[in-house]
């Protein structure tokens, strides 16, 4: 071949070549369907929903690392930094409620509500909410709501007692008691319902309640001291004596079975052990007013009146409503001849509902 041919060859080889090349680019179709466009669309936007909902979560997790180091100002921001991102993190209300309850409560409400709403088969909130409500009314129809919504959350039943108990509504508290134990039965139920008992004294009741729920958890000091002292409302010393070690034995830091055990002792004139009780509730719980007016009342007994008048004054300095120590310290100081200062003592004894103060007052006062 000649190199006139060799050339006319190369160039129809590269011209075939170019025009393949050409033609492989024309065919290639880059144009979308619209099948194929919606669903590229529906993952970026997916990418992006995924992109808000980690930047929410990171923004409340910081919020909760605030929360437990109590930072609440910083833990307010991120949690509503949070909620800003993503306005149905339900959580992220929670939390920021938590941290406005002993702030701002009309904030503290709100985000409790919010938090419901978006997710209403929490009744967290709602308890939550309940708790921070003054009016007590209002929180039993939280709870009341809530039994609505759901009649088999007994903690809402319980929490109803709790109110009925402190306000003095002991039956209606026996019968919210009740019927959370007949849900569910946990110790706190029948302990509760038994110191219902004990304080209209049925001390029976009481006590096959107290029973059960230490049947349910033996290991609740507070059950322990609860039974020993409806023993002692029944005058049976002994097992009053037993189940306060029991109480002690569970919990050796329960400065109020300590106390307690020491009290009695004191009314048996066990001096020594009261005062070795007395004396080991005060060290575990330095701000006990009762342990300073058994002490009062153990240093009086030993005629030792100028140190008895010191417990007592600490008692009224940790409680200034704590009648007994009021009445106790009024006897002291007509021991030590200050007439002016028991009389003062035993008015006010009075005033706080010792009837016994009276009958100092009618002998004793002008």
């Amino acid at each position: 071949m000649n190199r006139d041919l060799f050339l006319i060859f190369v160039l129809i080889i590269g011209f075939q070549c170019v025009f393949s090349q050409n033609s492989d680019s024309i065919m290639l179709d880059t144009t979308l369907t619209d099948s194929e466009i919606n669903f590229k669309d529906s993952i970026n936007l997916l990418n992006e929903h995924n992109n808000m909902l980690i930047a929410s979560r990171n923004a409340y997790n910081d919020g909760l690392v605030f929360f437990e180091n109590l930072d609440i100002e910083q833990a307010i921001n991120s949690f509503s930094n949070a909620i800003t991102i993503d306005s149905t993190f339900s959580d992220a209300y929670f939390y920021r409620a938590q941290c406005y309850k002993n702030i701002n409560i009309e904030l503290a409400i709100s985000d409790y509500n919010s938090a419901y709403q978006l997710d209403s088969l929490d009744f967290t909130p709602l308890y939550f909410l309940a708790t921070i409500y003054s009016d007590k009314a209002l929180a039993i129809k939280i709870y009341e709501f809530i039994i609505s919504e759901d009649p088999k959350q007994s903690k809402a039943y319980y929490e109803k007692g709790i109110i009925f108990y402190l306000n003095g509504n002991i039956d209606n508290a026996i019968i919210s008691f009740t019927e959370s134990i007949a849900i569910n039965n946990e110790a706190r139920s029948f302990n509760d319902r038994g110191s219902c008992y004990r304080k209209l004294g049925k001390y029976e009741l009481a006590i096959e309640d107290y029973l059960a729920a230490i049947n349910l958890n033996p290991d609740l000091a507070f059950i322990y001291n609860n039974l020993a002292s409806t023993y002692r409302k029944k005058g049976n010393s002994e097992d009053a004596l037993n189940y306060y070690s029991l109480a002690i034995s569970k919990d050796e830091s329960y400065a109020v079975a300590f106390n307690n055990r020491g009290s009695l002792y004191l009314e048996l004139n066990d001096f020594d052990n009261a005062k070795n009780d007395i004396d080991q509730a005060i060290l575990l719980n330095s701000n006990y007013a009762p342990a300073y007016n058994n002490r009062g009342v153990i240093l009086h007994q030993k005629k030792r009146y100028k140190d008895a008048l010191a417990a007592f004054d600490k008692a009224i300095l940790l409680n200034n409503n704590y009648a007994k120590a009021y009445l106790n310290r009024g006897i002291t100081r007509q021991m030590n001849r200050d007439e002016d200062g028991a009389c003062s003592d035993w008015d006010k004894a009075k005033e706080l509902g010792i009837n016994l103060a009276n009958k100092y007052l009618v002998n004793d006062c002008n």
